[in-house]
């Protein structure tokens, strides 16, 4: 019998062992860590509501799962966002990136006594954090259906939404919607894009956007139009069309 064999089998299978031991500690340490930062930011906002908060992903990532989780608007009582199940998850050993993953997300706005009911299914996001400590946001969403008191006004498909931080507080905003069918609009497919760059103090943004709409068939622009926003109100043509205050109250 090879003693040294054995005792170098013996050794090859305790270094294996103790490694795993040592990454499942890491794991659940670092799960934690994340759990608990994360309950922490939820509970300093009131109007932010959820039913269970849990963990998993063992061993190839780190994953907290929200249920039943809500954004209630705190003047009102109104549900502003809500959804059944979001997923925030992060891989073990780069903690600059945080994905955000869901079936279905959807957005409540009363305006006017119209309620803008905004369903997005199948979202993905990811959040990260650059060498300079500035924040990016990558997104991608199957489709969004937009009804206002519950008719129909659009159906956008494969939409993309990249904003970039350049400077603290300074953001890059560009987003495209691959395809959409709008109710006001006789073209049957169009595309959408919108663009341009927001500055967030103190939770008021100032800046100004472009929203453009493309008919896919021609190719043609239906709608070139800048909006301006000033001390979070929405600006198109010296008319004030939306306080975004009302979905911006929580931050």
């Amino acid at each position: 019998m090879n003693i040294g064999g054995i005792l170098n089998f013996r050794t090859i299978v305790i270094l294996i062992f103790i490694s795993l031991l040592s990454y499942g500690v890491y794991w659940v340490v670092i799960s934690n860590i994340f759990k608990n930062n994360l309950l922490l930011q939820l509970a300093e906002n009131e109007s932010i509501s959820y039913k269970t908060i849990n963990s998993s992903g063992f061993p190839t990532q780190i994953q907290t799962n929200i249920k039943e989780f809500e954004i209630i608007n705190s003047r009102s009582d109104d549900i502003l966002l809500e959804s059944k199940a979001i997923q925030l998850s992060i891989h073990p050993f780069d903690l600059s990136k945080v994905a955000l993953k869901s079936n279905l997300i959807s957005i409540l706005v009363n305006k006017d006594n119209v309620v803008f009911d905004i369903d997005m299914n199948s979202v993905l996001s990811v959040i990260f954090v650059d060498q300079n400590n500035l924040h990016n946001l990558n997104s991608a969403i199957n489709n969004i259906k937009i009804t206002g008191n519950e008719v129909f006004l659009a159906n956008l498909d494969q939409v993309h939404i990249k904003i970039n931080e350049n400077s603290p507080q300074l953001f890059d905003i560009n987003t495209k919607v691959n395809s959409a069918r709008l109710e006001t609009i006789d073209s049957q497919n169009v595309s959408i894009e919108m663009k341009g760059a927001l500055k967030l103090d103190n939770k008021v943004l100032n800046g100004s956007l472009i929203l453009l709409i493309k008919d896919l068939k021609s190719n043609e622009d239906i709608f070139n139009l800048p909006f301006n926003i000033k001390d979070n109100q929405v600006i198109f043509l010296f008319m004030n069309i939306f306080d975004l205050n009302k979905i911006l109250f929580f931050l």
